[in-house]
């Protein structure tokens, strides 16, 4: 399948459902970007009154598997690495998202919905736009602040070890094969 129009029908059967729900914006209706092929997929922006989402389809050669619903993975694009999450609808078999806006107040109309999926779906290609995920920036702040504390606790080590070196009391070998380290110790003022 190379466009949306089956996510997008699919999408029109949730949005009779979703009608009159808090997040509801009724300025809005539910419409699609063009899908561009990405890796034996196709790739376009849903737009619908409560959300806009990344949706990927799959190519004939793709192997996505419907029973996987509700899994997430990460899907590279020339932009960075995204989360998407599997999904399955009767109207348009196997396809996966990811959100970029819910809910949709900040929209007033239809038309600037759209012309931010436009922007948003030609930022996804664009390789100026890479950049971190958010879940690999949270690991290298992590991975960054565990280096340190390792640091910090080493060099505790090494001063506490050169502290207990420094009052250690200084036994010789024969002293101690022979026992006598602890009764110099006791005679020790």
């Amino acid at each position: 399948m190379s466009n949306g129009t089956a996510v997008v029908a699919f999408y029109e059967s949730v949005a009779r459902k979703m009608a009159g729900l808090p997040v509801y914006n009724n300025k809005l209706a539910v419409d699609a970007t063009k899908f561009l092929s990405w890796e034996d997929n196709w790739l376009g922006i849903i737009v619908t009154p409560w959300c806009m989402n990344i949706v990927l389809l799959p190519g004939e050669a793709s192997h996505h598997n419907a029973k996987q619903v509700g899994a997430k993975f990460r899907q590279k694009l020339p932009s960075g690495q995204y989360d998407f999450i599997r999904a399955y609808a009767r109207e348009c078999g196997d396809f996966a998202t990811c959100s970029v806006f819910s809910p949709m107040f900040e929209f007033s109309s239809q038309s600037i919905a759209m012309e931010t999926a436009q922007e948003v779906l030609a930022a996804l290609f664009d390789t100026e736009n890479i950049a971190a995920s958010e879940r690999h920036q949270s690991y290298t702040v992590h991975s960054e602040m565990r280096q340190a504390a390792e640091l910090d606790a080493k060099d505790c080590d090494a001063e506490s070890e050169q502290q207990l070196a420094d009052d250690a009391p200084q036994v010789s070998r024969r002293a101690f094969l022979t026992g006598n380290f602890a009764r110099q110790e006791d005679s020790r003022p």
